[in-house]
């Protein structure tokens, strides 16, 4: 049994997996990071961000989750990064110009509802985004970026959701640590 996905569901697959003594391939906690340090190439860093974070709603393990910024350069790339997130083309995944699709099931659009307010309670701040899309058949909802600290525990979470929480830093240490 090969199985990717979050931990929690992961100790579910192995354990029914072992009780018939059967083999598991668990790819689990797929939480990415990114970082940008001021040198960066900012375009680039921009570019693959977006894309990264938002491809397939959030519903990957190479999903793009923590975007690490340096302080210096912070501002400037958050509001970059919002004014792209205003224009994803949300909609059905078979149109070659859709960049974002429904999430699988009405049950995680509860978990994006819940990690967005979860986030807001730990001192998260919404910077674009955070709102489910009832105008379209499905599971729609829009990709969010949430400005917050490295060390609110929401984003130590898995949710498979278009939620990318933005995190600043001052130093490389700093960045390293936050990162592990």
């Amino acid at each position: 049994m090969s199985f990717t996905g979050s931990t929690a569901t992961g100790r579910h697959v192995a354990r029914e997996v072992a009780g018939r003594f059967g083999r598991s391939i668990l790819e689990l906690g797929g939480n990415n990071c990114s970082i940008v340090m001021p040198d960066a190439d900012l375009d680039l860093a921009f570019k693959g961000s977006v894309f990264a974070a938002v491809g397939t709603a959030g519903q990957r393990c190479t999903t793009l989750r923590r975007l690490v910024v340096h302080d210096s350069v912070f501002d400037k790339f958050a509001q970059r990064m919002a004014s792209a997130y205003k224009t994803v083309k949300i909609g059905d995944p078979l149109d070659p110009d859709t960049l974002m699709g429904p999430l699988h099931s009405k049950q995680q659009v509860q978990t994006f509802v819940d990690c967005i307010a979860n986030a807001k309670k730990q001192g998260g701040r919404v910077l674009t985004g955070g709102e489910v899309i009832d105008t379209l058949p499905g599971n729609y909802v829009q990709p969010t970026i949430i400005e917050i600290d490295a060390d609110a525990p929401v984003v130590q979470e898995e949710h498979f959701v278009p939620v990318l929480f933005m995190i600043r830093f001052s130093t490389f240490d700093e960045a390293v640590k936050i990162n592990n």
